[in-house]
């Protein structure tokens, strides 16, 4: 599900991370609800809920909002003041909870969804001293959707390849104006599984991304035989033959 395909991410804080043999001696624990914001021309301001689920802590989080595009399969994030996040910078107490809220300062203009990241950053706290050992820092990357006045929709086309005896690789094209999100794809020869891609991946309009596959006992080593592509998407459950290009 993908809720619980979007998780906390730990990573080690830049700048600040202090790296040596020891073990872990921070480690904060946030949630945010909902985990995705879809804004329009009638609702054009958003509310999610941060809570501190440490017991003995308090944390620091820090607001970024980013633009959110895709260039040759690839996220691409640039600044985005036309995107607001309040407040920006916040500390909740042991077990607090503060709302922050999400808007655009100008509606879009734009016939197509247009979409944003917002990023939720703990702020680590000073080392204590004699400290020696790697701050963890904790970060949030939520999606935010907004659509225009016109309806949108994905469109999305498939095709597998592979070069050699390389990986089957998945290529999926939006050719509709509003996203996809897919998730738990499974190639089928038949009715047997021949490669699956566990994860999820977003495809923007008008992009392009390249899942490499995971092959199963039975994935084929040369052209012929009908691919199907059976997975989920959050426009719908896909079950689509599949085209395939060989090299």
């Amino acid at each position: 599900m993908m809720i619980r395909a979007i998780r906390l991410l730990a990573r080690a804080a830049t700048g600040a991370a202090l790296v040596s043999t020891c073990a872990i001696s921070h480690a904060a624990n946030f949630t945010v609800t909902p985990v995705r914001v879809e804004l329009s021309p009638s609702q054009t301001s958003s509310a999610l809920t941060v809570k501190n689920e440490m017991t003995d802590e308090p944390v620091v989080v820090e607001l970024n909002t980013v633009a959110w595009s895709q260039k040759d399969g690839e996220d691409v994030y640039t600044p985005a003041p036309e995107l607001l996040a309040t407040p920006p910078i916040f500390t909740l107490a042991p077990g607090a909870t503060q709302v922050i809220r999400i808007g655009l300062r100008h509606p879009s203009a734009s016939d197509r969804e247009t979409t944003y990241r917002l990023y939720l950053r703990e702020v680590p706290p000073p080392p204590k001293p004699g400290f020696a050992g790697v701050q963890i820092a904790l970060e949030m990357r939520l999606p935010i959707f907004v659509k225009p006045r016109v309806a949108t929709a994905p469109a999305l086309q498939w095709h597998v390849d592979r070069q050699g005896s390389g990986p089957l690789a998945l290529s999926v094209t939006n050719e509709g104006t509003a996203h996809a999100q897919v998730a738990n794809l499974v190639l089928t020869a038949g009715d047997r599984p021949v490669a699956t891609y566990p994860g999820f991946a977003y495809v923007l309009p008008g992009q392009t991304r390249r899942l490499v596959m995971q092959p199963g006992r039975d994935a084929p080593s040369a052209p012929g035989g009908a691919l199907r592509l059976k997975a989920y998407s959050d426009a719908g459950d896909i079950d689509s033959p599949i085209a395939q290009q060989w090299q």
